[in-house]
């Protein structure tokens, strides 16, 4: 067990990542789904640190893509897949084999699940060296699942729900499943990008833990409405990074014919 001894700080901030989805998972099998929803955003969070804290303190060893890669996979494509299940799957109803609803929550499950591991693998192997993201990244995908299912999912498991619309959590978890392998390029966290992720998820995450503390600074309609502006930050990203990425293309073949370089 010597090999221990050679993990790092940014190895431990990775690890806390999965665990922080694994932890989510327990709560949303107890029916917490905001509780759930905040361990996700922490994930989140750790996830953006683990870098940073490598560039600091360094590492004495390769396997942290690995590590990363693995502890994303619980947070980023098994806790939000089953946060859908859990929003979605009424038990009350009968069989995914015969309702529609619960088929629907199977599936759009299995495509979050299974789209994001192949997400991570493809970027695990090859695509962490371009320099921005080939498909849509699993940690937005994430955090667009938290938002989604806090403000369209049940109302027995979400106290910010404007209303259970699973139809539409379904659809949104299919494109957010078929963008993350797709070729659709987005930037990396940097600059701008980073203020629309660390906006949506703040938006996305006080009135959550306004809820889970019983802080009755607002009401329960006026927390919904703080959600909703997180889709303002959410769908720049979604929508906006595709167009930056092609305009910093053109912009660096514009200068490169410039130079001649």
């Amino acid at each position: 067990m010597k090999w221990m001894g050679k993990i790092s700080a940014a190895d431990m901030v990775t690890l806390l990542n999965g665990l922080s989805g694994l932890l989510a998972i327990t709560y949303i099998l107890d029916g917490n789904m905001v509780a759930a929803s905040c361990l996700i955003i922490l994930a989140i969070v750790f996830d953006g640190l683990d870098g940073a804290v490598a560039r600091r303190f360094g590492s004495s060893h390769e396997f942290g893509r690995f590590l990363d890669s693995i502890s994303d996979s619980i947070s980023f494509c098994f806790a939000p897949a089953l946060l859908v299940y859990g929003n979605l799957y009424d038990k009350d109803l009968g069989s995914a084999w015969v309702n529609m609803p619960n088929a629907l929550a199977v599936i759009a499950t299995m495509f979050l699940g299974s789209f994001g591991i192949l997400r991570l693998a493809r970027f695990s192997s090859k695509d962490f060296k371009h320099k921005h993201f080939l498909g849509f990244p699993t940690p937005a995908m994430a955090l667009g699942v938290v938002l989604f299912c806090s403000l369209f999912g049940l109302e027995e498991f979400n106290p910010l729900s404007m209303g259970f619309e699973p139809y539409f959590i379904f659809a949104i978890s299919m494109v957010l499943a078929f963008l993350m392998v797709s070729d659709v390029p987005y930037p990396k966290m940097r600059k701008v990008f980073f203020v629309l992720a660390g906006l949506t998820g703040l938006l996305t995450s006080i009135p959550m833990l306004l809820v889970i503390f019983g802080i009755d600074l607002f009401s329960i309609e006026t927390l919904s409405m703080i959600q909703i502006l997180a889709l303002i930050p959410f769908n720049g990203f979604l929508i906006g990074g595709p167009f930056i990425v092609l305009w910093e293309k053109r912009k660096n073949r514009a200068r490169k014919a410039k130079t001649g370089h």
